[in-house]
């Protein structure tokens, strides 16, 4: 079995994307233009944020 996505909903998404990416060095992999939906690079395994 592969572990392929984990989503966490969070009022800002942007300013999660930015944390992941500063304390553990994710790199962000997509950011929808409205910005109430986001994908980082974690490996095999897409971190999902999402608006509440």
């Amino acid at each position: 079995m592969k572990f392929g996505y984990a989503i966490i909903y969070v009022p800002d998404v942007l300013s999660s994307i930015a944390f992941f990416e500063a304390a553990f060095g994710l790199s962000r992999r997509f950011l929808h233009e409205s910005g109430a939906y986001g994908e980082l690079n974690t490996g095999e395994t897409i971190l999902i944020t999402g608006d509440i």
